[in-house]
């Protein structure tokens, strides 16, 4: 009885990792750290001028460094949020006019209020998010 209960844990951990094969052709994982509170996000980026723009600031840490973008409600590719940046809009800034915050929302309540906040209608579907203490630190590229 445990085996198979040792068998069915190791599937379920590996299964939580990010695996950069299973991404869309052209995608990337960035991983961001959040100076604010010491989190890290995986984020899924499929912009590929975003993707070359982190690339360039983990190797040589100069340029834009900033996730800035629409935010859904729902986990990403890193389940630990409830929230995610939606792929295909997400660019890397140094400056945003929008709400910002430092660390990122970690309950469906934060992110409701956060969602208010920015475009003063709690059912938004979304709304522009700009940590401004997020940095890339990884970027895991599709195969």
């Amino acid at each position: 009885m445990r085996r198979p209960f040792l068998i069915l844990l190791a599937l379920v951990a590996l299964s939580c990792g990010t695996d950069p094969s299973g991404l869309p052709a052209g995608g990337a994982v960035v991983t961001f750290a959040f100076s604010a509170s010491g989190d890290t996000m995986d984020v899924l980026v499929l912009d590929s001028a975003t993707i070359q723009r982190a690339e360039n600031r983990v190797a040589t840490g100069t340029g834009p460094r900033m996730p800035v973008g629409p935010i859904r409600r729902g986990a990403g590719i890193d389940p630990r949020f409830p929230f995610r940046f939606v792929p295909e809009s997400v660019r890397l800034d140094d400056l945003a006019t929008e709400v910002c915050d430092g660390r990122p929302m970690k309950t469906p309540t934060a992110v409701d209020d956060f969602i208010e906040l920015a475009t003063g209608r709690r059912d938004a579907e979304s709304a522009i998010w700009c940590p401004w203490g997020a940095e890339p630190i990884r970027v895991q590229r599709r195969p």
